[in-house]
């Protein structure tokens, strides 16, 4: 299988080249990545400006670009050959809940899973300076060689991992997306009359613990999977406006 690796933290991340090592034992595997941090940038896509691209060797390529960019060029950009799987991570730290929504590392598998390609979002909660994250890419080659069956193409499978987890695949949780609630506080400062600069100084990040949400299950230390679907209109909201919208 062709496996196409990127991520949102850059090209020197330690997440991407433990997953390049682990995958390429069975698979053909391809990496390209930003060449600087692209957190928080969701499935930004690049289209009015041209983008740096540096091939590093025959299957590793860097852009100066965002995720999504990456996977994009990845596909299309006639580099590789045809790709049938994106990984996104390993990212340092985790995407659960809200957080999905301005991830960089689930924007690149969501856009592979666009393309209809199996599609993996990785994150870990662990945020050790120099942590090689082995341990969980070798995870994530077990899942990919033992479970590929059960996943389907055109959804994003998000994974998380907390410090300490069950290291056997079958002790994976099934969970729901949860609710993740944020606190923000900016830093301000007066250039000249009317200009600011605005730096958003810290975000306090929380969460409503409910039952089956990817929350619950990765502060009980279990290895979270939560299938993303691409199709988003609330069929809810849909039926209840059908029913009320238009009436008197």
């Amino acid at each position: 299988m062709n496996i196409l690796i990127s991520n949102d933290d850059g090209i020197t991340s330690n997440g991407i080249h433990a997953l390049k090592k682990a995958l390429s034992r069975k698979h053909n595997v391809f990496l390209i990545a930003p060449a600087k941090e692209k957190s928080a940038t969701s499935q930004a896509l690049t289209i009015f400006h041209r983008m740096h691209v540096e091939k590093l060797d025959d299957t590793t390529y860097t852009v100066d670009g965002f995720p999504t960019d990456c996977v994009n060029i990845g596909l299309f950009g006639e580099i590789f050959p045809e790709i049938d799987m994106v990984v996104s991570g390993i990212n340092r730290g985790v995407n659960m809940g809200h957080d999905v929504h301005y991830s960089g590392t689930v924007g690149a598998a969501r856009h592979g899973a666009v393309h209809n390609r199996y599609s993996l979002a990785v994150s870990s909660g662990n945020r050790i300076d120099d942590y090689d994250y082995r341990k969980e890419a070798e995870f994530i080659a077990l899942l990919i060689d033992k479970k590929l069956s059960s996943f389907r193409k055109g959804v994003v499978y998000n994974i998380n991992f907390p410090i300490d987890y069950p290291e056997d695949i079958s002790k994976i949780k099934l969970t729901k997306l949860g609710k993740r609630t944020y606190s923000d506080k900016y830093e301000v400062a007066h250039i000249k009359e009317n200009v600011y600069h605005y730096f958003l100084a810290l975000t306090e990040l929380g969460y409503v613990n409910s039952p089956g949400s990817d929350f619950e299950s990765f502060y009980r230390n279990y290895v979270t999977l939560t299938p993303i679907t691409l199709y988003t209109t609330d069929m809810e909201e849909f039926k209840h406006l059908e029913e009320n919208f238009f009436k008197g």
